[in-house]
C-alpha cells in the first residue's frame, strides 16, 4: 500500500473534486469504506518562474495561499491510475503528488 498526498487550494469544491477523482481511480479504500481521506490546512507557497502559467499568483512574485494536504490510502497497481485521475481535475499547472510506500507491522 501507498500513502498518497497531494496540495490543492483551500476551497471545497476542489477537495471534493479530487477526492472523488481519486476515489474513483482506487483510492482511499478501508475495509467497507470508501472515500477515505484525512485534510490539513496550511499554506502554500512559491515562485512561479518566466515561462510558467500559474493558476494563482504572478510570474516572479512569491505567492502564500491557503491549501488543503489530502491524504488518502491507495494500492500500489492503482497508483498510475489514481495519479492521472488527479492530473485531470487538478487546476494547478504542476501539482504536486506524492506516494509514500507503506509498511505492514504487527
Amino acid at each position: 500500500m501507498l500513502k498518497l498526498f497531494v496540495f490543492v487550494p483551500d476551497k471545497k469544491e476542489l477537495i471534493k473534486k479530487i477526492m472523488t477523482a481519486a476515489t474513483n481511480a482506487g483510492a482511499g479504500v478501508i475495509g467497507n469504506y470508501t472515500g477515505c481521506g484525512f485534510i490539513t490546512k496550511g499554506i502554500g507557497n512559491w515562485k512561479s518562474e518566466e515561462g510558467s502559467n500559474p493558476t494563482i499568483g504572478k510570474v516572479g512574485v512569491y505567492s502564500h495561499e491557503p491549501e488543503v494536504r489530502i491524504e488518502m490510502i491507495c494500492p500500489e497497481a492503482k497508483a498510475s491510475s489514481v495519479k492521472k485521475a488527479i492530473l485531470k481535475v487538478h487546476p494547478y499547472e504542476e501539482p504536486e503528488i506524492d506516494f509514500i510506500k507503506l509498511i505492514d507491522v504487527d
